[in-house]
């Protein structure tokens, strides 16, 4: 008889065991469940918040492509105009501007991509001044004093990113004028060491404004702000850190932080940079501002420019025809077709992005009957979502908008002789 209780009762508490693993197992599966749609949608809001921002930076590289495009060629057609400190800054601000678009980008693909550096020979005391003289607006309509003083000891131009330094001192300089008020503002460009062909060089930014809060200091380099409370800042909201340390690391820099509370803080980015001597010669010269087409000045090139915009049309126009090119310029994909047909072009200038029939389809139908011609993608779409389209269509190569003419007519160059 016990063991007919003993029986009854395992079996009973095997039973309940039973209901009670499948009652936890369909609790899991129904959270699986819930878990699996609460992702699915995480990646379609992250997906559709890519999609926004690459959408966003192109309808602002449009514009912003008439309007660097433009100061350079008012520069250029009117040479007494170099020197003046409005064009520089606004040509600094357009370069700034463009950086910042760039890397914002790069921000959204942070998992996916690195941002890579260039190498561009550039006078450095060029750039801190026009980097400074960007911010005489910000510091004339307060009461801040922003002082500039450089290492003369730095002598020679030097090889590396202009942009992505300008990016992140832009950063900081405007984050210590944000924080500070009836004060000094110190920016100071000073060589540490000299070594070899190497300079190693301190940018540093102090401020001695009014006392910076425990909160105002932990947000100087939190991803984000109080945006609250940056919008009472004519300087908007400071410094993204997750972009800064991206920069500084494609640099190979460092940025040393000294906050406190009541002398306000200090921020000192380190680099090293090569020296660009002179007289050295190299197979592979870095990229400089003054670069222009390698042709023979009797020698017209012919080229065709695809653009819907009229102000880029103009702008790609004016560039490559002080390059002795002879342009013809259309607005869209079609008409573009049978000029490609009719005339025989040494480069065709490509935008992706065209109502009726977009760069991409107009390159397959041109590369039907013209596989040799090199044609460059000129578009403000971000190219990695596009890298399989363009190179199924053709394309030779693309470049982003707005860039820059030496850039543009290197490319060129490189695709026309080869």
């Amino acid at each position: 008889m016990i063991f007919y209780i003993i029986g009854g009762l395992l079996l009973a508490i095997i039973l309940f065991l039973w209901i009670r693993c499948r009652s936890i197992k369909d609790t899991l599966n129904k959270k699986n469940a819930e878990y699996v749609s609460l992702l699915s949608d995480t990646e379609k809001q992250f997906q559709a918040q890519q999609d926004y921002i690459s959408l966003l930076s192109q309808e602002l590289r449009t514009p912003l492509y008439g309007i660097m495009g433009l100061t350079n060629l008012i520069e250029e057609e009117h040479p007494k105009l170099k020197e003046d400190k409005k064009l520089k800054s606004l040509k600094f601000s357009g370069n700034y501007l463009l950086t910042l678009i760039n890397n914002v980008l790069h921000v959204n693909y942070l998992n996916s991509e690195e941002i890579s550096s260039q190498n561009i020979i550039f006078n450095l005391n060029e750039v801190t001044q026009n980097l400074i003289n960007s911010f005489s607006y910000a510091t004339e309509n307060s009461d801040n004093k922003l002082l500039y003083d450089f290492d003369t000891e730095i002598d020679q131009n030097i090889v590396g990113d202009p942009a992505i330094l300008s990016q992140i001192l832009m950063n900081l300089i405007s984050n210590a004028l944000r924080f500070t008020k009836n004060g000094n503002v110190n920016f100071n460009v000073s060589l540490i060491k000299k070594k070899e062909d190497y300079y190693t060089i301190s940018f540093k930014v102090t401020h001695n404004g009014y006392e910076v809060s425990k909160e105002d200091q932990k947000s100087i380099y939190q991803e984000f702000i109080n945006v609250d409370k940056a919008k009472t800042s004519y300087l908007g909201t400071g410094i993204n850190s997750k972009i800064v340390k991206k920069l500084t690391d494609a640099l190979g820099g460092e940025i040393i932080i000294d906050n406190n509370p009541k002398t306000g803080s200090e921020y000192a980015l380190v680099v090293d940079y090569k020296v660009h001597l002179s007289k050295e010669t190299k197979k592979e010269e870095p990229i400089t501002s003054n670069t222009s087409l390698d042709a023979p000045k009797d020698e017209q090139l012919k080229a065709l420019i695809v653009d819907d915009n009229k102000l880029n049309l103009l702008v790609a126009d004016k560039i490559l025809s002080k390059e002795n090119f002879n342009c013809t310029t259309i607005d869209n994909g079609f008409d573009a077709i049978e000029l490609a047909k009719e005339n025989q072009y040494d480069v065709i200038l490509m935008d992706i992005n065209m109502p009726k029939l977009n760069g991409i389809g107009t390159t397959k139908r041109i590369r039907e009957f013209d596989p040799k011609t090199p044609i460059i993608a000129l578009t403000a779409v971000d190219v990695t979502q596009l890298n399989r389209q363009i190179i199924h269509a053709g394309l030779n190569d693309y470049i982003l908008k707005p860039y820059n003419k030496s850039h543009l007519l290197e490319m060129i160059d490189r695709h026309v002789k080869g």
